[in-house]
C-alpha cells in the first residue's frame, strides 16, 4: 500500500483529500496591430504579479524599445507601443518577461514597414491549467510545492515537486523529532520548474521514532513548504498507510454523495 505523507500542520475537510490541486502556472500575450497603424497593442494575463518587462528587437537584433507594467489584480495587463519612428522594414520581436523562470518569457513578432504595421493577431501561451491528483495533498508556500509519499514500511521516502523559479536550486532538508537537521541536498529544477528526489531512511540519525520534516525551500521570500512523515524503527509508520486510506476512501464516499444528491431524498433522523 502507498501512503501519502501528510503536510505539517494541515487540516482539511475529507472531501479535500480527494481532489489538491498544482496551482496555475505560465503566461499568455497577444499582439494586435491595424494594417497601416502606427500602433501595437499588447494585451496578456500572468499567474505571477511581478512587473512584466517588454522589449522591442528589430530584425536585424537591435533594441528599439522598451516598456515595463505591472498587472493587473486578476493577472491581466496590456500596454501600446508606438512604432512611427522605427525605419528598418521587416518583423520585429517583441519579447515580455516576468522574473527569472523561462516559464515566464514569451515572445510574439509583428511585422513592420516604413513606419507602419501589418494586419497582425499573435498569441503565444505557455498558460497551463493545475492538475488534479487524487489522494495526494499539495501546499504552496510561495510557489514552490511538494509531496511525499512513500510504502508503509518502508526504508525510502520519494519527494516531487515544482516551482516557478528555475535558477536557484532546492534544497531539501530533513530534520528529525529532536529538532537536529540530519539530512540537507540541493539540486535545480528542470525547466519546467519540476523536481524529485529520493530520500533514504536508516542509520543512526534516523534512531528517534516520531514525525520527521522534509522541508523545501529557495533563497526566496515565501519560498518554502514542509511535509511530515511518521518513523518507527527507522522505517515509515505502517498505522499510517492506513489511517490515510481511511481517510481517502472516506473522501471518496463523500464525492459519491455530493454527486448523487440530487437522486436521493433526505429522511429526518428522530
Amino acid at each position: 500500500m502507498t501512503l501519502t505523507v501528510l503536510l505539517a500542520g494541515a487540516v482539511l475537510a475529507p472531501a479535500a483529500w480527494a481532489n489538491a490541486y498544482v496551482s496555475d502556472q505560465g503566461m499568455e500575450i497577444t499582439a494586435v496591430a491595424n494594417a497601416d497603424s502606427p500602433l501595437v497593442m499588447i494585451t496578456g494575463q500572468s499567474v505571477k504579479s511581478d512587473d512584466v518587462l517588454f522589449s522591442i528587437w528589430s530584425p536585424t537584433n537591435n533594441l528599439v524599445k522598451v516598456d515595463q507594467v505591472t498587472p493587473h489584480g486578476d493577472g491581466s495587463f496590456e500596454t501600446t507601443f508606438n512604432i512611427a519612428g522605427l525605419t528598418e522594414d521587416g518583423l520585429y520581436t517583441i519579447v515580455a518577461n516576468q522574473g527569472n523562470s523561462d516559464l515566464y518569457e514569451l515572445r510574439v513578432q509583428v511585422g513592420i514597414f516604413d513606419g507602419m504595421a501589418d494586419d497582425t493577431i499573435t498569441t503565444q501561451s505557455n498558460f497551463e491549467r493545475g492538475s488534479s491528483m487524487v489522494g495526494v495533498d499539495l501546499f504552496v508556500g510561495g510557489m514552490i510545492a511538494m509531496t511525499a509519499d512513500a510504502m508503509e514500511g518502508s526504508d525510502t521516502i520519494n519527494i516531487d515537486g515544482q516551482t516557478d523559479i528555475t535558477n536557484l536550486p532546492v534544497i531539501i532538508t530533513v530534520t528529525a523529532p529532536n529538532g537536529n537537521v540530519i539530512s540537507v541536498d540541493q539540486f535545480i529544477a528542470d525547466g519546467s520548474g519540476l523536481f524529485s528526489v529520493e530520500i533514504l531512511i536508516g542509520g543512526s540519525l534516523w534512531s528517534q521514532d516520531g514525525d520527521y520534516t522534509v522541508t523545501a525551500s529557495q533563497d526566496m521570500d515565501g519560498y518554502e513548504t514542509t511535509v511530515t512523515v511518521a518513523i518507527a524503527d527507522g522505517l515509515v509508520v505502517p498505522e499510517f498507510g492506513t489511517i490515510a486510506a481511511l481517510v481517502l476512501a472516506a473522501a471518496i464516499v463523500s464525492i459519491v454523495a455530493v454527486s448523487a444528491r440530487s437522486r436521493l431524498s433526505l429522511v429526518p433522523r428522530f
